[in-house]
């Protein structure tokens, strides 16, 4: 049986995508698949896997019509026969030793998942993702979410190695059709009996410098940010059900993170522009326990409650005068 099988979704990529091919041919784990989706990309990125397919009998590409990132994700794992699961995405690289390392840990432990550190990668060098810092500034084995609730902001899928049966037993699939990873990455966190933490870097996230921006990198766009939004809900709904123990660990993380990023888009559009992401992210203020508002540092807590008004002038006049400030920049 093969050990492990990487999903790879791709779609007009060709800056990028050889340097990430090369980094999962350059794997030390050598029992590996590597499954190419081909999401109807129109640039030279689906001549660029035809040639590593013929270069490396462990890589298999399957063509589709563009449906998005989480049908190819999907489609990918159906073809994945391997004893544990990975995805990366086709922009990023992967360290040599990220998937040995994580497959040593759960061989070890038996955890339904293990988890890694993640780098920024640019053109100028790599950096620490900062949302990562508290939940990967040590390794653990056999832990859990809920105890130890670091893990909040380990919401994105590439830099995991998971069980197969783990994931077939639960039935995980992504649906969203952008910002998919948080609502199944929580899931899991959640589902899972224990979870392996790794301190080492497993991920090198690309911030792209050429061709079409990330979605990431999208952010502020109005339409962009109401996806987001609609994913922080989502994922907030899973927490209510399968975890509310951890929904004010969640909604703190949230109001210091994703609702942050809703404010500063109020620099670039107008309230109008945004109404759809600003009416999600009220409703979510209006629900959350009064006591995760009042616990926020400040400005942020000036600026949630201003939120909370709808006082988005306002708002927009505290978050400039944030933006103004040496440390903000």
């Amino acid at each position: 049986m093969t050990t492990l099988s990487v999903v790879v979704p791709f779609y007009n990529v060709a800056p990028y995508f050889s340097a990430l091919l090369e980094s999962l041919s350059a794997q030390h784990l050598k029992d590996v698949e590597f499954i190419l989706v081909d999401d109807g990309s129109s640039d030279s990125s689906s001549q660029t896997a035809s040639y590593w397919v013929r270069k490396d009998k462990r890589f298999r590409l399957i063509v589709q019509d563009n449906l998005g990132l989480s049908v190819a994700r999907n489609v990918g794992v159906s073809h994945g026969v391997g004893e544990y699961l990975a995805f990366a995405d086709a922009d990023d690289i992967v360290p040599a030793d990220a998937y040995s390392s994580l497959v040593k840990s759960l061989e070890s432990t038996k955890s339904d998942f293990a988890c890694g550190n993640v780098l920024r990668l640019t053109s100028e060098g790599n950096a620490p993702h900062r949302g990562y810092r508290d939940a990967f500034s040590h390794s653990r084995q056999r832990t859990h979410i809920t105890r130890d609730h670091s893990l909040i902001t380990d919401r994105m899928v590439w830099n995991k190695v998971f069980s197969r049966s783990f994931w077939d037993r639960h039935g995980f699939k992504f649906s969203l059709p952008r910002y998919e990873d948080a609502p199944v990455m929580i899931h899991a966190h959640i589902a899972a009996e224990t979870v392996d933490v790794l301190d080492q870097v497993v991920y090198y996230w690309r911030r792209r410098e050429a061709g079409e921006p990330s979605i990431t990198q999208r952010i502020y766009e109005p339409d962009n940010l109401a996806d987001l939004m609609h994913a922080v809900r989502v994922t907030g709904d899973i927490i209510r059900v399968h975890a509310p123990e951890l929904i004010d660990v969640y909604e703190r993380n949230v109001c210091l993170g994703d609702l942050r990023i809703a404010v500063a888009a109020l620099l670039k559009n107008t309230a109008e522009e945004l109404d759809t992401a600003l009416e999600i992210g009220w409703n979510l203020l209006v629900q959350m326990n009064r006591e995760v508002i009042e616990g926020l540092p400040e400005p942020y807590r000036t600026q949630t409650e201003l939120f909370l008004q709808r006082d988005f002038d306002e708002l927009r006049e505290a978050r400039r005068a944030l933006e103004s400030l040496p440390s903000s920049r």
